[in-house]
């Protein structure tokens, strides 16, 4: 298959090396986003890489995807993702109520883990993540969809390229292949 007189679509496409290796890129691109998506996903931060701080809250505020909690020293610390954890910051009043908390915070303020003065864990390393990986599930869907579609692109555009000369092949999936873009907008 891959000789001197082989050109892959066969004919079809005015720069058929540069589509190639662009599908080929694009495939390899999809892939690597989903996969390094799916490992920040599983990545749990440790005790030993966040500073372990005591603390009470002031005030809160909302921002999209964002917790904020005021000190009352002035520090703001966040918690992201707050709306996935299952219903537990529905109602973020009950933090500011004067109680103490442990926090383990990165070092850009993001809370990674919360106990209260009784030593419930409110937010643990594990249920930070997997409040990550909620917030992340339509992008992972999507990426991997994506990533199935260009595969399927790049086969199907492969098969029919060989057999264009076939009467299995309609002619209708050979101009939607092949068709280039200036095409579409006249």
């Amino acid at each position: 298959m891959f000789n001197i007189e082989w050109e892959p679509f066969n004919g079809l496409t005015r720069r058929p090396w540069l589509m190639f290796f662009g599908l080929i890129f694009c495939i390899i691109v999809w892939a690597a986003a989903l996969l390094l998506c799916i490992f920040s996903g599983y990545h749990i931060t440790s005790e030993n890489e966040t500073t372990r701080v005591e603390t009470s809250f002031a005030a809160y505020e909302t921002n999209k995807n964002e917790l904020q909690l005021s000190a009352p020293t002035g520090e703001t610390y966040v918690i992201d993702f707050y709306n996935h954890y299952n219903g537990r910051f529905d109602d973020p009043a009950f933090l500011c109520d004067g109680d103490t908390y442990t926090v383990w915070i990165t070092g850009a303020g993001n809370i990674r883990a919360m106990a209260d003065s009784a030593g419930n864990h409110i937010i643990t390393f594990e249920s930070e993540r997997e409040a990550y990986r909620n917030s992340q599930r339509i992008a992972v869907v999507l990426m991997a969809v994506i990533l199935f579609l260009t595969v399927a692109y790049f086969v199907l555009a492969l098969v029919v390229s060989e057999s264009s000369a076939s009467v299995w092949c309609p002619e209708w999936l050979i101009k939607l292949l092949y068709k280039s873009w200036s095409d579409f907008w006249t």
